[in-house]
């Protein structure tokens, strides 16, 4: 027999029907608690977490422990620097040079990691140190430690390869390392608010440039002069003569670089400089004038070297010309696709190797350099018939005149 709460029983037995009683729910009384006290009830399962200060770190342990293990990094790794800890602990102290520098410095370090401590969410957004960089710098800027440490990883790796670009290149950031840190500060601020500009570097591009990595084009690669790039790694400079050249114009070279939609064509715009530069010594090869889009004077001059010289001084001296009439050339292309975009309505994202994909237009459609509002082309209206003039009310003048031209295109037909 099963009761009302449930509770099953005998039908033998004796007691009363009634359910069993329910014992009633515990009550809790909160009055005299503190605000932020949390009530548990009878059974109730709770873990109770003691949340402890941040330890800050002290200097005297930072010291006991700098003093014998410093050149192992053990004070790096007290302080939670990890990667210089690791640093010290393969490199002895960056052979001993940073485990010195550390002994001075120690109070500045223990400072700036019991602010990470207490400040967690700031962690982040802590600036590289210049001492820090020019620890990693001697000795082992040599294999472009510093450039790791700056996060420009491209620099360093061609550091360690090229033994800092020969030594010049490691000597001379002796001299702008605090500029690099600045420059690095502000760029990882600048990408933590999604406002980065790209932009290169004056310093880094004659670093590439002077040294004998200039040669190969290793400063027209990191401006994105591809073109010339290759043609410095195939003719070792231009023969040394492109290479000496761009000490004196490296700043226009940047220039160029930073603002490409400052030029009138972009990056077609043709440089004097830069023809002159392919014209000599190679222009009897045609390279100048496959630089200025001239294709057929180009190949012109690969078969006859040059036009047997003659050409190549004549152009020596015409080169201004060549490069003015280049661009206006340019321009006016330019200018062409631009109508034919607006006529045929494509975005610019649409045009493809100067090539322009668009749906053949139906028969008897005139092409109109008239840029057309809607975007599309309309077959041009007929002119109305002889009876539809007279029809509307038009005068016979009108009509006339409908009539013949009607009459003439007949006759052009017939013809």
């Amino acid at each position: 027999m099963t009761t009302d709460n449930g509770k099953t029983r005998n039908e033998g037995d004796s007691r009363s029907d009634l359910p069993y009683p329910v014992a009633p729910p515990p009550t809790t009384t909160t009055a005299g608690l503190p605000p932020n006290s949390v009530t548990v009830m009878p059974g109730q399962n709770v873990t109770v977490v003691i949340a402890h200060p941040p330890a800050l770190k002290s200097l005297a342990e930072a010291y006991l422990l700098c003093v014998p293990l410093g050149l192992l990094g053990f004070h790096h790794f007290y302080l939670r620097r990890y990667g210089f800890g690791f640093l010290y602990f393969f490199t002895l102290g960056a052979c001993g040079v940073g485990w010195l520098v550390d002994l001075i410095r120690m109070p500045a370090l223990v400072k700036e990691a019991n602010r990470r401590i207490q400040h967690p969410e700031n962690d982040d957004v802590t600036d590289l140190s210049v001492c820090d960089a020019y620890i990693t710098w001697f000795p082992l800027g040599i294999i472009g430690l510093h450039h790791y440490y700056l996060r420009n990883y491209h620099w360093g790796v061609a550091y360690t390869f090229t033994a800092g670009f020969f030594g010049i290149g490691w000597i001379v950031d002796a001299f702008r390392l605090p500029f690099m840190v600045r420059a690095t500060n502000r760029r990882l601020e600048l990408e933590r608010t999604n406002t980065l500009p790209h932009s290169y570097s004056l310093g880094e591009a004659y670093v590439l440039g002077v040294t004998p990595a200039g040669l190969f084009g290793a400063h027209h690669f990191y401006l994105g002069r591809t073109g010339f790039g290759v043609f410095y790694l195939v003719t070792l400079g231009g023969c040394g003569v492109g290479w000496i050249a761009d000490w004196f114009r490296m700043k226009w070279l940047v220039q160029r670089a930073n603002n490409p939609d400052r030029q009138v064509l972009g990056k077609r715009h043709k440089f004097v400089d830069d023809a002159y530069l392919l014209a000599f010594p190679f222009g009897i090869f045609g390279l100048h004038h496959f630089y200025l889009e001239r294709m057929v004077w180009g190949v012109l001059y690969a078969c006859t070297v040059g036009l047997f010289g003659i050409g190549w001084l004549v152009d020596l001296c015409r080169m201004p010309c060549l490069v003015s009439d280049a661009n206006k050339r340019i321009e006016e292309e330019l200018r062409i696709m631009a109508e034919i975009r607006q006529q045929i309505g494509i975005q610019p994202s649409a045009i493809i190797r100067r090539e322009i994909f668009y749906p053949p237009l139906p028969a008897g459609t005139v092409y109109q350099m008239n840029p057309v509002p809607s975007g599309s082309y309309a077959p041009p209206t007929q002119p109305p018939s002889y009876e539809d003039t007279m029809a509307t009310g038009g005068s016979l003048a009108e009509a006339a005149s409908v009539g013949g031209a009607k009459n003439e295109e007949n006759d052009h037909e017939k013809f």
